[in-house]
């Protein structure tokens, strides 16, 4: 696959008007050393939304989204990254080229190995469920649930023989090596001649450019679990995907919205019933990494998951995760059957369609499943309501929205809104309800930023200033660092010197602490290292130097005590005598 070099991508923001791309979706004014206005991704009426005229950086401080211009772009009119690239690159007058793959690294040619036979196959189980006999159980079952032609053609549905010998004989044929092979998600671990998929329906799952990464299987036999997932690869991970994504990716832009619903066939039937800006996750519940993959393009999704009490759990769940990424969720109530599929297959397309405009916010969803789940009645009862429900307000990316939410469980529940927020706020800061969902620690909504230390600021620093890399000559190591984000920051500075990534977001975009990086973000936007960037650099430079020296000192000292030779004795005190001629010179202390 093609990509852009760093280079090229450097080049491209170095002639980048960044003022001039946010300008034409927000009405700016410079305040001190930013420019201030409304922000694109969510509702205030008090400006909150900041670039800095120095990086180029935007941050908004009320809902905590940032990043470069690039990010900017691909968020606020939904592009992929190869397009704002194309976007930016015109703008800027830069003449776009393409990396050829034998100017790629082994890693980025082995995804492109991998994406090349997962497309292969994916056509060749086509041609088993089209064009084979044995193909004809599955084609019929898909036909029964009410999936015309037309949508299995257009989705890659295809089939996976009964026999277990024919994957591994073919794809050896076709020149591919044991070692690739083993690491392909298309066999087992225990035996890399035996395929996965065998006797099944098999779903392609695409990533967001429409290339095969992925597979599902739905099982023919009754042995065995019904459906399976491709294992996580270079090119494949169940968090950041979605099914049926790319195939809806353009009616979800066009309505701002998108269903949510839980497997491969409720999604191919709301495509089928024409409602073709479903998604589903991948056998596994609906994480923030996808909710994010939505909100980049959409303000809203509609939850429909089954009617079973598995189901409704999940969307429990799901309401906090989605409306903590900033979506605006609602809940799809499905009352004649389990699922969308059944209600196609028994129903057809028309009672779908019907079925899909009853539904219901989130947060009345909610305290109606808090009223069946508890006896409301009780006080006891009543508490644990009340405290079910704390995940939810706390995904809540505004003060009003949550006040509000409050006062409907008051008069919901029968209870005291102020004791419904002295509960929350007394849950809140003890963290007792955190565990209930991932999207409070993920979601680019939660205000809450872990401690700050000298080490984030000084990581910080580094970032932001003129030459990062210098860290990586300075002869700090990664393992000097105590605060983890630090260390976090650090991987990635030097995962971008290997890159060729000079720019702050290419930066920070390798970072693998979304705290660290929100850091970051928020500390440009304000100024407040503006004036005295370097001086913290220098000083923090030198205190970390100071205290590796001490520790190394305090090292020695514990292995002098233990030692029993005289000339090791002798080599001990002429580095201990070396550190503290250093550390005199940095001003360190001296422990005798």
């Amino acid at each position: 696959m093609a990509r852009i070099s760093a280079e090229l991508r450097q080049q491209i923001l170095d002639k980048t008007d960044f003022l001039s791309v946010y300008q034409e979706h927000v009405r700016l004014q410079k305040k001190g050393a930013s420019y201030w206005g409304l922000c694109p991704f969510h509702s205030e009426k008090t400006p909150s939304f900041s670039v800095s005229a120095d990086t180029g950086l935007f941050y908004c401080f009320g809902c905590h989204k940032g990043g470069s211009v690039i990010q900017f772009l691909m968020d606020v009119e939904k592009l992929s990254y190869g397009e704002t690239m194309e976007e930016l690159a015109r703008r800027a007058g830069v003449q776009i080229t393409f990396e050829d793959s034998e100017h790629t690294s082994e890693t980025e040619k082995n995804r492109q190995a991998l994406l090349e036979l997962y497309e292969r196959l994916s056509k060749t189980f086509q041609w088993f469920l089209h064009e084979h006999s044995s193909g004809k159980q599955a084609m019929d079952i898909l036909h029964s649930r009410g999936l015309p032609n037309s949508l299995i053609q257009s989705f890659g549905l295809g089939y996976a023989p009964a026999n277990r010998q024919w994957l591994y004989s073919f794809l050896k044929t076709k020149g591919y090596s044991d070692p690739f092979l083993k690491q392909s998600g298309l066999f087992a671990k225990s035996d890399q001649t035996w395929p996965l998929f065998a006797h099944r329906i098999m779903f392609p799952i695409r990533d967001a450019k429409g290339r095969v990464i992925a597979f599902g299987g739905r099982n023919l036999d009754k042995e065995g679990p019904k459906y399976i997932n491709s294992p996580e690869t270079s090119i494949f991970k169940k968090q950041d995907t979605l099914f049926a994504f790319s195939e809806a990716l353009d009616t979800i832009k066009k309505l701002d919205e998108a269903i949510i619903c839980e497997g491969y066939m409720d999604a191919l039937s709301f495509h089928a019933a024409g409602l073709t800006n479903a998604v589903a996750p991948l056998g596994t519940a609906f994480t923030s990494h996808q909710a994010m993959l939505i909100r980049r393009r959409a303000a809203k999704a509609v939850l429909c998951f089954d009617t079973d009490s598995a189901g409704l759990v999940a969307a429990e769940r799901a309401c906090s995760i989605a409306t903590a990424a900033g979506l605006e969720a609602s809940v799809m109530l499905l009352s004649e059957g389990k699922d969308a599929s059944e209600i196609l297959e028994k129903m057809g397309a028309g009672e779908l369609t019907r079925m899909a405009k009853n539904t219901i916010n989130a947060g009345h969803f909610l305290l109606t499943r808090a009223s069946q789940h508890f006896d409301i009645s009780s006080m006891e009862g009543k508490a644990k309501a009340v405290s079910f429900l704390f995940p939810f307000l706390d995904a809540l990316d505004s003060d009003v929205r949550r006040q509000e939410y409050i006062k409907e469980i008051g008069k919901e529940l029968g209870v005291s809104a102020h004791a419904v927020e002295m509960d929350y706020s007394k849950a809140k800061a003890t963290g007792a309800f955190r565990q209930r969902t991932e999207s409070v620690q993920n979601s680019p909504h939660t205000t809450a930023i872990s401690a700050r230390t000298a080490d984030l600021v000084f990581l910080a620093a580094i970032v932001l200033s003129e030459d990062p890399f210098r860290i990586l000559s300075s002869g700090l190591k990664i393992e000097s660092m105590d605060d983890a984000r630090a260390r976090d920051l650090y991987a990635a500075i030097a995962d971008a010197h290997k890159e060729g990534i000079r720019d702050i977001e290419g930066i920070l975009s390798l970072c693998a602490d979304d705290a660290a990086v929100r850091f970051v973000r928020e500390i440009d936007a304000s100024g407040e290292l503006k004036d005295n960037l370097e001086q913290i650099i220098q000083d923090s430079l030198a205190q970390k130097k100071r205290s590796a020296l001490e520790k190394e000192r305090q090292k020695l000292v514990s292995t002098l005590h233990q030692s029993t030779e005289a000339e090791s004795e002798k080599r001990i005190l002429e580095e201990i005598m070396r550190i503290d001629a250093e550390l005199k010179i940095t001003g360190g202390d001296v422990n005798e």
